[in-house]
């Protein structure tokens, strides 16, 4: 099932996206849960998925504006460099002993159908197609085996970096987090309609041309560690984000690089999860 957080006359709401349109669980919900991540927070995530399942719809998606799936994590870490293809073709060495994780804010990311904002300081805006799961159940030294327990669902990112700024200090941190340079969404796909989050596959397009093309069995770190690995220093909550990392085709690898450019229309798709979609404009 697809849940979604949306904008409607002005309001914050989250609901169902369905094929006959959407289902407005905070019109039902709302007095209860406050936003998407309080209903995982409760755990009333499967008593939802009925509701939303036997209600009417109540939306046409052309009524509302989307938000990204949760717009107030606490937390979003980021996997850099978790293939081997973006290895063989950026650094040509072997394969870390241990994943490369930093942190994002969510105002770094804009929502389905927004656009995506190239900087007025910078030229180098990159793509980074991701499948990203989303935490349903708190944590703390999680075991890999169980590790997908604590999965609610799965999002798309697009995880982009202005590359120029990687360069202006010793951390990444602002290459990664300028305003609306990313994006996520368009909804949460419960975790029940992936069962491997390792067998799937990742394609992104540029102006209707294939720039990213792999499949997730291709991570170094798979989901199972990465969750895993990001318990070990901190307690994972309901709504957190894990990005699993980005293969190879990012505009960096092309000579010269072909950064994003304003009227550019990006397409994001995760199979499984679904099109996450984008056009850039100048800021």
């Amino acid at each position: 099932m697809k849940f979604i957080s949306f904008r409607y006359q002005d309001a914050a709401c989250y609901g169902v996206v369905r094929e006959d349109g959407i289902v407005n669980l905070s019109a039902r919900y709302g007095d209860q849960y406050a936003s998407l991540k309080d209903v995982l927070a409760a755990g009333a995530l499967d008593e939802l998925k009925a509701v939303a399942a036997d209600a009417s719809a109540d939306l046409k998606e052309d009524q509302i504006t989307y938000d990204v799936p949760i717009p107030n994590p606490a937390k979003i870490m980021c996997a850099g460099r978790n293939y081997r293809a973006y290895h063989e073709v950026v650094e040509e060495g072997a394969a870390p002993p241990f994943p490369s994780i930093f942190s994002r804010m969510i105002s770094s990311f804009t929502a389905h159908k927004q656009p995506l904002i190239k900087p007025k300081v910078a030229d180098s805006l990159d793509y980074e197609c991701e499948l990203v799961a989303i935490i349903g159940k708190q944590g703390r030294h999680i075991d890999a085996a169980n590790a997908l327990d604590h999965v609610a669902g799965y999002t798309c990112m697009n995880e982009g970096t202005v590359r120029e700024w990687m360069k202006m200090g010793t951390q990444n941190f602002p290459a990664k987090n300028f305003r609306h340079a990313g994006s996520i969404g368009p909804w949460m796909v419960t975790a029940d309609e992936i069962p491997d989050p390792s067998a799937q596959h990742i394609t992104t397009r540029r102006n209707g041309t294939v720039v990213q093309d792999d499949g997730t069995n291709m991570m170094i770190f798979d989901l199972q560690y990465l969750i895993a690995h990001t318990s070990k220093f901190n307690m994972l909550e309901p709504g957190d984000m894990i990005a699993t990392g980005s293969p190879g085709g990012s505009a960096i690898e092309s000579k010269p690089p072909q950064w994003l450019q304003p009227g550019d229309e990006m397409e994001f798709e995760v199979s499984g999860v679904g099109i996450l979609r984008n056009s850039v404009a100048d800021e």
